[in-house]
């Protein structure tokens, strides 16, 4: 696998809480085909090639860390971009790693053929306003969605939805959209917008965050349509 895994832009070597009751390591793909304004990763989804992890340092790690690390999370950016995943992906499980796969859904057919041992599903707004709001490039947005939560709700508790509570692109009305969306699958998460470092869109910064009573508003809301919603950092 010595140069199976390219456009890696970011690497967290050992994470705890990435991956459920896995201890991983997180690699971070460039690119993204979408554009959120609240990216908080607006370096690694822009990465050029001089700012790539190189390949032969990723698998050097993977085979030596066998044992003592469980688990390969691909997160991003947008990992399902990468045509190198085909054949990565196999050979990550071939030396014992569970994978989980960080995505915004829009390319359902990925999903499928890496077949992630853990999905997690950023469903970001209702689908019809991802090209308004987040640039999609798909015409057929909604469908595609669609189809990468309909894995989400087959994979039961080896899956999960999470949402990140941004000012402008989730509301009440938005958030009771998603839950018939995604009714029926067993656990959702709501995660507030992260306000450190840079964001894709500056302006966001200046906005004000949502409230926890709003959240909490929303948990109850989705907590009608899936087993379980929780709020991220919440005791």
């Amino acid at each position: 696998m010595r140069n199976s895994i390219t456009g890696v832009a970011g690497w967290q070597k050992n994470s705890f809480i990435d991956f459920p009751g896995t201890v991983s390591t997180v690699l971070f793909f460039s690119g993204c085909n979408l554009a959120c304004p609240y990216c908080h990763n607006p370096e690694i989804v822009t990465a050029g090639p001089s700012l790539l992890v190189r390949p032969d340092d990723i698998a050097s790690f993977l085979e030596k860390r066998k044992g003592l690390i469980e688990g390969v999370v691909l997160s991003g950016g947008e990992p399902t971009l990468h045509a190198c995943l085909a054949a990565a992906v196999p050979e990550i499980k071939e030396l014992g790693y569970r994978v989980k796969l960080d995505t915004n859904g829009l390319l359902p057919e990925v999903i499928r053929s890496i077949s992630p041992d853990y999905l997690a599903l950023d469903v970001k707004t209702a689908p019809r306003l991802y090209g308004r709001l987040l640039s999609s490039p798909y015409a057929d947005t909604e469908q595609r969605i669609a189809s990468s939560v309909e894995i989400v709700r087959t994979m039961g508790e080896s899956a999960e939805i999470r949402i990140t509570v941004a000012p402008g692109i989730v509301n009440r009305e938005i958030i009771r959209e998603i839950g018939e969306l995604v009714n029926g699958v067993k656990k959702a998460f709501l995660q507030p917008m992260k306000k450190k470092g840079k964001l894709l869109d500056p302006a966001m910064m200046e906005k004000n965050p949502v409230s926890e009573e709003e959240i909490a508003a929303y948990r109850d809301i989705l907590a009608e349509y899936v087993g379980e919603c929780k709020i991220r950092g919440e005791s």
